[in-house]
């Protein structure tokens, strides 16, 4: 198993901190990792992530992207 919480909170550290985060799962490897989640969620829920998106969200993400690259002029 991959240490998943320590790749994304390494990437939270060097992020600048103008860029935009945003998270993608398949929600189904989670289910056995529910306090890994939590963890995930609470950084979204500190600022840490923007957002946190399944696959079944893909429109969604779509979207926050189209508004993402209009704010930040790209």
């Amino acid at each position: 198993m991959t240490d998943i919480l320590g790749h994304l909170d390494a990437i939270i550290e060097a992020k600048r901190r103008d860029a935009a985060l945003l998270v993608m799962t398949d929600g189904t490897t989670w289910k056995a990792r529910m306090a890994d989640m939590a963890k995930i969620v609470a950084r979204q829920n500190d600022g840490r992530i923007l957002r946190i998106y399944t696959m079944q969200m893909r429109d969604q993400f779509l979207a926050d992207l189209t508004t993402l690259k209009a704010e930040f002029g790209l």
